[in-house]
């Protein structure tokens, strides 16, 4: 238990230094791949997950971002506790712990790929497409520090994130739920705690979203 509320601390600083360097949502993704993945394999004190957690967003941000954040600024974050030879040296263990193998289906990839293809099946306007998405990303985000969700497939997360996204914005065409191919009453529980989730965190919701999202949608779904 004490590390599972580590981790969460630990993902609850990452989410706002990923947004404070303007990331990318695929980056966050990787980055909780990489630690989820990691701390698997290997056991980690709690005074070294920051620097697990730095690490771990350096190593998603060089295969993703054009101008990953340099050691420097991510040391910088942790206020000189941790050196720039720890770091490298924790880099090379987490490759070599995950054999190098670091691309995944995040739940980042899985919302573009729904996306799509609802938009290529005439489902919803392009428009209407891409504000469920960015809609769906926030509450994605939510996710991730969530012990409740962590047993959810990605592409599960994702069709779920759009659907209750579909919901908020009222959108004529919800996403076909079939997408994702899970059986009913997993996306049924998986809808139910993300709505949970949303009403929660209403107030973090709001800071997360473009304007012009925030004032078409109802932070308050009632799913049926």
């Amino acid at each position: 238990m004490g590390k599972k509320t580590t981790l969460r601390q630990l993902l609850s600083w990452l989410i706002p230094v990923h947004r404070q360097f303007h990331l990318s949502f695929e980056s966050l993704c990787l980055t909780v791949n990489t630690l989820d993945r990691f701390l698997t394999t290997t056991p980690v004190a709690a005074d070294c997950f920051q620097l697990l957690g730095v690490t771990s967003l350096l190593i998603a941000c060089k295969q993703v971002e054009v101008h990953p954040p340099r050691v420097k600024q991510l040391l910088a974050l942790c206020c000189g506790a941790f050196s720039r030879q720890q770091l490298c040296n924790l880099e090379c263990i987490v490759l070599h712990k995950l054999h190098f193998s670091l691309g995944a289906p995040t739940i980042s990839f899985f919302l573009e790929h729904f996306t799509h293809a609802r938009v290529e099946a005439g489902q919803a306007e392009v428009s209407e497409a891409l504000e469920a998405q960015a809609l769906a990303r926030g509450v994605a985000e939510l996710s991730l520090a969530d012990y409740a969700f962590t047993s959810y497939t990605p592409s599960l997360l994702a069709i779920c994130c759009l659907a209750l996204a579909d919901h908020m914005l009222q959108l004529p065409h919800p996403v076909d739920l079939g997408l994702g191919g899970h059986a009913e009453a997993t996306v049924q529980d998986c809808l139910g705690k993300l709505q949970l989730l949303v009403a929660i965190n209403e107030t973090s919701l709001t800071h997360m979203l473009p304007f012009q999202i925030l004032e078409k949608c109802s932070l308050s779904p009632k799913l049926k």
